[in-house]
């Protein structure tokens, strides 16, 4: 398994049980530090791969009024959350690590030219009435405030080799001596520097758990063509835990060009309403769709992306729901596209029917075929067509009136959120099992791997939305991503 694989790992696990609890009602009571005001954000060097940061309340992953009867999946739980933390090098003894942690914690990773791995840098803040030897349990007693300790376990092997606490009860643990000192250094030049992420975490104040990085987002759909690396871009991820699913929603954010999160509030915006939610909704240009789309839609549908004309920059609307399906355009009069010759539709039969301006279609075909000396219908699937108002509607079912206007408003609020100057709008919103057939999430198998018996983490909605508008070189994406945990 690739190293990048486990650091992914390790960060969802640590996300997952230790980061997510409903706040109790004194708690929301209280007023809590905006994830910008963190002192312990003084602490991270410069020039890290990966950045995450939580300033959550709680290290429990079960409501106090929600918890989990089954005394094996507790034990389950307990059983994950003290492999990580042997995995790191800690052993609380007989504490309990939400008697030790003090609201405030970071993940860093930064590349180390002379390992095959990246090292990490974890700084958290504890009670005032702990030290180190909570942390570590070690027979001899090795706490010292200021001093850079090795952690040395016999006949063990962790991935923390030295640990610091300052007065201020921060600890500092890292795979390298180093960025310890880095991070020490770091925190006494902070006033004169101004924060990596500054401008991002403006928008995200009130986020509780964010990460970081660097690494380009790259879209999961649409032509990768599109999209060339720049500097200055980051990636912002934001996490949070309701009703066994974990939301994750990331941003491309670019302080110089003015990219932030108020950007994004437009190309978001969702259909308020939850009536007639399809499981797949595609909405894009024709020449960027990308084979990683292929999985979702149908035969069909696949036929008639081959066979339409290429070179025609038309947006397309796709709606999968159940057995039913349709792909919408608009209907271009230069080089208007003909059903009729579609290959998929060879011999069959096409009547038609106009309802004022209105032309409906249906495609239909029955033959008889001979086996085992029995003569049999068969009967293929019709294929049924309306043009409308500008529209043609291609679909495995017969549209009336009430829903080819659903189907036209919801194409015309997609294309209006192709401002004047954007040359370039895609949405994709995939739900339910669909959803786990995208490339993005094969990472997914691996994490099952090792937590299998105990969780299972399954995609339940995926949604991707890019934009560009002239004269930018890159577009802007967002991505939702929720995740069941079961």
């Amino acid at each position: 398994m690739k190293l990048r694989i486990v650091a992914i790992i390790l960060l969802l696990s640590l996300l997952i049980f230790f980061g997510f609890k409903k706040v109790s009602a004194n708690k929301i009571k209280e007023q809590s530090t905006n994830i910008e005001q963190l002192n312990i954000l003084k602490y991270v060097p410069e020039n890290n791969k990966l950045l995450f940061i939580s300033n959550l309340d709680s290290f429990n992953i079960i409501n106090n009024n929600e918890k989990d009867k089954n005394p094996t999946n507790q034990d389950n739980f307990v059983l994950i959350k003290e492999s990580i933390l042997d995995y790191l090098g800690i052993d609380l003894g007989n504490n309990k690590l939400e008697d030790i942690y003090n609201n405030q914690l970071i993940i860093s990773t930064f590349e180390n030219n002379k390992k095959l791995k990246d090292d990490i840098l974890i700084v958290f803040k504890i009670k005032p009435e702990k030290t180190i030897d909570d942390l570590l349990n070690l027979p001899n007693k090795i706490d010292q405030i200021d001093e850079i300790i090795s952690i040395n376990r016999e006949n063990k092997i962790n991935f923390l080799n030295f640990i610091y606490r300052n007065e201020d009860n921060y600890i500092i643990a890292s795979s390298d001596k180093k960025l310890i000192k880095n991070s020490i250094n770091s925190s006494n030049d902070f006033k004169e520097k101004k924060f990596q992420y500054e401008g991002e975490l403006v928008g995200l104040k009130n986020e509780k758990n964010i990460l970081f990085t660097n690494k380009f987002l790259e879209s999961k759909f649409f032509n990768k063509e599109i999209i060339t690396e720049n500097n200055g871009d980051n990636i912002a991820t934001t996490f949070d835990f309701k009703n066994k699913q974990l939301t994750l929603k990331s941003y491309l954010l670019n302080n110089k060009k003015n990219i932030d999160i108020l950007t994004y509030e437009k190309l978001i915006n969702k259909d308020n309403s939850n009536e007639d939610n399809p499981e797949n909704l595609i909405f894009c240009d024709i020449k960027n769709f990308d084979k990683y789309l292929n999985p979702l839609i149908n035969d069909f549908q696949l036929s008639f992306f081959e066979e339409f004309n290429q070179s025609n920059n038309q947006n397309i609307l796709i709606l999968n729901s159940n057995k039913d399906w349709l792909i919408t355009f608009e209907k271009n009069n230069k080089d208007q596209f003909d059903l009729s010759s579609l290959k998929k539709l060879k011999d069959f039969n096409k009547y038609t029917l106009k309802q004022n301006e209105d032309i409906y279609s249906i495609y239909s075909k029955d033959i008889l075929e001979e086996k085992d000396d029995v003569i049999k219908q068969l009967s293929f699937e019709n294929i049924y067509s309306i043009e409308s108002g500008g529209l043609q509607i291609i679909s495995n079912h017969l549209i009336d009136g009430k829903e080819f206007e659903k189907i036209s408003k919801k194409f015309f609020n997609l294309k209006s959120n192709k401002d004047k100057s954007a040359f370039l709008y895609s949405k994709v919103d995939i739900k339910g099992g669909n959803s786990n057939k995208i490339e993005y999430f094969s990472n997914l198998q691996d994490l099952n791997f090792l937590i299998k018996n105990i969780l299972k983490i399954s995609n339940e909605e995926s949604l991707e939305i890019i934009s560009q508008s002239i004269p930018e070189k890159n577009p802007i994406i967002y991505r939702e991503t929720i995740l069941n945990i079961l």
